[in-house]
């Protein structure tokens, strides 16, 4: 669990650093905005896209976790969703996540519904 964790604040602050980088480059040579405001609002994107890829790092290790944790096939997870088995194909044991990132959500919650249920 902890090299997980690890895993979700090294990814929120590459992704972070990268949008604060994009952003002030921007305020500044294009924008041509002063320094202060520039990193304002490059400090305001990457508190969001740090937000977003902890969030979307966290869905993807918490439904692999359920999905591992019973066994699921990629019909229990299909029929748990109410999406396509072909939607949650599962290489060498471990389910692979192709769907898009906004149905991540949408998953999340249904599988924590069922691990609810099971407990």
């Amino acid at each position: 669990m902890r090299k997980q964790s690890v895993f979700l604040v090294v990814y929120g602050v590459i992704s972070a650093f990268i949008a604060f980088l994009a952003v002030i480059f921007i305020c500044l040579r294009t924008l041509h905005w002063s320094l202060p405001v520039a990193v304002l609002v490059a400090s305001i994107f990457a508190l969001f896209f740090f937000a977003l890829s902890w969030f979307r790092g966290h869905a993807s290790v918490e439904i692999k976790r359920i999905a591992s944790k019973y066994h699921l096939s990629d019909k229990d997870l299909a029929e748990i969703t109410g999406m396509k088995a072909s939607d949650f194909p599962i290489y060498n044991n471990k389910l692979q996540l192709i769907l898009p990132k906004r149905y991540w959500p949408k998953i999340l919650d249904a599988l924590q519904k069922y691990e609810q249920e099971r407990m």
